[in-house]
């Protein structure tokens, strides 16, 4: 397998489409995001059939031997790692934020009580 065969393209697309997904986490645009996630899963699809479609039965061998040969590209996947733990660390934070706020709110007390208007409508019948 040589440079020309592997997928930089998707690659540079994933990168691109993994710093738009960022800043729609922190604009707070959720429609924006979720409709990214269906492009980037079709896209991670994408690249897996490409290279395990090259050849089905690569060795652990052969796989250290493509990223020596293709380092720039080595080099690119793991900054799209890196910007997914980016991207997975902001969701964390907005998500415990909010848990905090709920439970501030009272929010977790009030699931505790089963005396809420809901329940006790439903214990008068």
């Amino acid at each position: 397998m040589t440079l020309q065969n592997l997928p930089a393209f998707e690659l540079e697309a994933l990168h691109t489409l993994l710093e738009q997904e960022f800043e729609f986490l922190k604009k707070q645009d959720f429609k924006s995001f979720e409709e990214l996630q269906h492009k980037k899963q079709d896209l991670l699809n994408l690249l897996v059939d490409e290279i395990s479609g090259k050849d089905p039965e690569i060795t652990p061998e052969a796989i250290q031997e493509l990223i020596k040969e293709n380092q720039e590209l080595s080099n690119r996947l793991i900054e799209c790692q890196n910007l997914q733990k980016r991207n997975e660390s902001l969701i964390n934070q907005k998500l415990n934020t909010i848990q905090e706020a709920l439970s501030s709110l009272g929010y977790q007390d009030m699931m505790k009580n089963k005396d809420t208007y809901e329940h006790l409508n439903k214990k008068s019948k």
